[in-house]
């Protein structure tokens, strides 16, 4: 069975269709389904439909709670905290950074935390989200230990994605979007499907030895050794401890780690409170264009922006359809038929 591609905006709809089988609420079930298509359509696939079989494994497990009540627990000017109480975590982040984006509108910077959410996705599209109502994104989120620790040999903090969007007048928002993680748990994961070898210096085995075998790959190190592990230790410190639930020290204190559980924060700046809103995006602007015209080095075809080569992946996808695996695929379709939801059609078999 051939790779096929899918019209995104009918992927979009399948995948919806599933959450709400499932017993998500239809609003949730439609943001969920919007921000794991955008993945896909950027590229960034370990963060998109490859989801969904987990997602799905996790409402029927109680995980993913479909009956959550979120609460702010507290909230001072510019600061907020929220108790997620297990929502679909890639809803309950556009909800923290909408609010975010509200409180810098009156206070110049918004900063929400939300704990006990579930798995938030690709940070990517929360700053981006951000980014299109003229403020700075920031957003990242902690989870219970999944990568080395820099000089140790087993599980210690979470891979602790951060994620950073600055508007422009006249181009899509530069967004950086980064994992702390030398390779993101998705990534490995899509790999270890796949059978493709690692690369060097990646992960661990169970015995805490370096690996390039994906299926004994249990344990990511850290980006840049000690400068992704700091990174993750103050991710902790930001979203977990600052909201009053701690996820690293309890298990590595062996109290077990909090299975499927994240904390989160989603951080608004208004550049406008400092400069002149206008006058900030075509800065931005001019830096832009300033690297892209730096000297390239031998090989070097064109400097690019952070997020710059995803918009165009975005863009040739929406064309030509999303690229879906075959066996990703018929997980899904046996989902839809038990579930009676209708598949879409593919638009064409990979070549």
């Amino acid at each position: 069975m051939a790779d096929c591609r899918y019209e995104h905006g009918a992927l979009e709809g399948f995948v919806e269709a599933l959450f709400v089988a499932a017993g998500l609420r239809p609003e949730e079930a439609a943001v969920e389904a919007k921000v794991l298509v955008w993945a896909d359509l950027r590229g960034l696939s370990g963060h998109g439909v490859f989801r969904v079989p987990m997602y799905l494994d996790w409402i029927a497990r109680g995980f993913r709670n479909p009956n959550s009540a979120p609460e702010v627990v507290r909230e001072k000017g510019a600061a907020c905290l929220i108790d997620a109480d297990r929502a679909p975590g890639l809803y309950m982040m556009t909800r923290a950074m909408a609010r975010a984006v509200e409180r810098a509108r009156a206070h110049a910077v918004g900063w929400v935390v939300v704990r006990r959410t579930t798995h938030t996705g690709a940070m990517g599209y929360y700053v981006r989200q951000a980014a299109e109502a003229g403020m700075i994104g920031l957003a990242t989120c902690a989870s219970r230990p999944l990568m080395a620790y820099h000089g140790s040999r087993v599980p210690a903090l979470g891979t602790s994605p951060l994620a950073i969007a600055v508007p422009r007048s006249k181009a899509a928002p530069v967004v950086l979007d980064m994992s702390s993680a030398a390779i993101p748990w998705g990534r490995l994961a899509q790999m270890r499907a796949k059978g493709e070898t690692l690369p060097a210096g990646v992960a661990l085995d169970a015995a805490g030895r370096a690996t390039t075998d994906p299926a004994a790959a249990v344990v990511p190190l850290p980006l840049a050794g000690p400068k992704g592990s700091g990174l993750a230790l103050m991710i902790e410190c930001l979203a977990s401890l600052a909201g009053g639930f701690p996820l690293v020290a309890p298990a590595l204190g062996g109290e077990g780690p909090v299975h499927n559980v994240q904390n989160a924060a989603a951080i608004a700046v208004d550049p406008g409170a400092l400069v002149d809103l206008d006058g900030f995006a075509r800065e931005v602007d001019a830096l832009a264009r300033a690297i892209a015209a730096l000297p390239r080095a031998e090989g070097v075809d064109e400097i690019l922006m952070p997020g710059q080569r995803g918009d165009r992946l975005a863009e040739e996808r929406r064309r030509d359809g999303v690229p879906v695996p075959a066996e990703l695929w018929a997980r899904l379709e046996a989902v839809a038929v038990e579930r009676g939801v209708a598949a879409p059609a593919p638009m064409a078999f990979e070549t």
